[in-house]
C-alpha cells in the first residue's frame, strides 16, 4: 500500500492497537505536546439560584500541532498496513452487510464536514471563557450578540487567529457504503504540521473505532452534549442542554450559516454510527 500522510494522528491509540495485535513497531514517545497555563478566574456568578465561584486558578490546555519525521511515517503507514493485513483487525470500506459492534476498527472513506454541533462548540467555549468575567446572571451571556466587544475579541481570537481549542469536532463523513449516517469523533491535540479542525473538511480516509451505534426509531438519539458544552460541569451541562438547541439555532441565523436541514444541532439521530478517530488520511 501506499505511504500514508496523515493530517491527524493518535498515536498512542494507534501503537496500542498494533500492541494488541502483536504487531512489532519501534519504540516511539514524546511527540505529542500539550502546553499548559495556570489561568485564575474572578468574582461570583449566579444561574438561577446557584453560584458559581470562579475566583480559583484552573488549569487550561490549549491544543497543540506536532510533525512526523519521513522515518516515522513509514512506521505508522506499516503498522496500519498490517492492522488491515495481516492482523486482518480493520473491518475496510463497510457497507450494509457489515456487521459492525461497539470498538470495532474500521476504516471509511467520504467527504467530511464540521457539524453545527461542534461549530457551535467553539461558541459555548468561548461563553465558558467569558463567564469567568460575568457579572450577574450567567444566562445574560447566552443572548448572543456578536457586536458585543467581549464577545468580538474572543471571535477574532478563535476564527481569525485560528485559535486551536482543547475540544473534540464532530464530522459528518458522506458518500461511504453504509447506509447509516457515519459520523467522526475527532479528540484534539492530535493534529499534524499545519493541519488543524479548519482543515479536516473534504475527502478523507478515516481508520478509528466505533464508539457507538445508535440505533433508528424513537429511541433512536444521542445527546450532542460531549461536543457543544465539552467540559463543561455535569450540573451546567443539565441546566444548559434544554435550551441547547434555540441557542445554536440563533448562532446559525446570525452568522447566517448555510447548513443542512437535518444537520446534528442538539443531538444525532439515529440510524447512525459515531467512530473516534484515530488517523485522519
Amino acid at each position: 500500500m501506499a505511504l500514508r500522510s496523515p493530517i491527524y494522528l493518535d498515536t498512542e491509540t494507534l501503537l496500542s492497537q498494533a500492541e494488541y495485535y502483536d504487531i512489532d513497531v519501534p519504540r516511539q514517545a514524546d511527540i505529542v505536546e500539550k502546553t499548559v497555563r495556570k489561568r485564575s478566574g474572578v468574582g461570583k456568578a449566579g444561574i438561577s439560584g446557584f453560584g458559581v465561584d470562579a475566583s480559583m486558578g484552573t488549569d487550561v490546555e490549549y491544543q497543540s500541532a506536532y510533525s512526523l519525521e519521513p522515518k516515522e511515517k513509514v512506521t505508522v503507514s506499516k503498522v496500519i498496513d498490517s492492522l488491515i493485513g495481516a492482523a486482518a483487525a480493520v473491518k475496510v470500506d463497510p457497507d450494509g452487510n457489515t456487521v459492525l459492534g461497539k470498538d470495532d476498527l474500521v476504516e471509511v472513506e467520504g467527504i467530511t464536514r464540521i457539524t453545527a454541533a461542534s461549530l457551535d462548540g467553539k461558541m459555548f467555549f468561548i461563553f465558558r471563557r467569558l463567564m469567568e468575567t460575568a457579572e450577574g446572571d450567567l444566562g445574560s451571556i447566552f443572548d448572543f450578540d456578536i457586536s458585543d466587544a467581549r464577545v468580538a475579541e474572543q471571535l477574532k481570537q478563535v476564527y481569525l487567529r485560528n485559535e486551536l481549542l482543547p475540544i473534540p469536532v464532530l464530522l459528518e463523513l458522506a458518500g461511504s457504503r453504509l447506509p447509516q449516517k457515519v459520523y467522526i469523533n475527532v479528540s484534539p491535540d492530535h493534529f499534524l504540521d499545519e493541519a488543524s479542525a479548519n482543515r479536516v473538511e473534504g475527502e478523507l480516509r478515516v481508520l478509528g473505532s466505533v464508539s457507538r451505534l445508535i440505533p433508528d426509531g424513537d429511541d433512536g438519539y444521542l445527546s450532542a452534549e460531549e461536543w457543544l458544552l465539552h467540559g463543561w460541569e455535569h450540573m451546567m451541562r443539565r441546566k444548559l442542554m434544554p435550551s441547547v438547541g434555540d441557542v445554536v439555532e440563533s448562532v446559525v441565523n446570525q452568522l447566517q450559516l448555510e447548513l443542512p436541514a437535518e444537520d446534528v444541532r442538539a443531538y444525532i439521530a439515529g440510524p447512525a454510527i459515531v467512530v473516534d478517530a484515530i488517523a485522519l488520511y
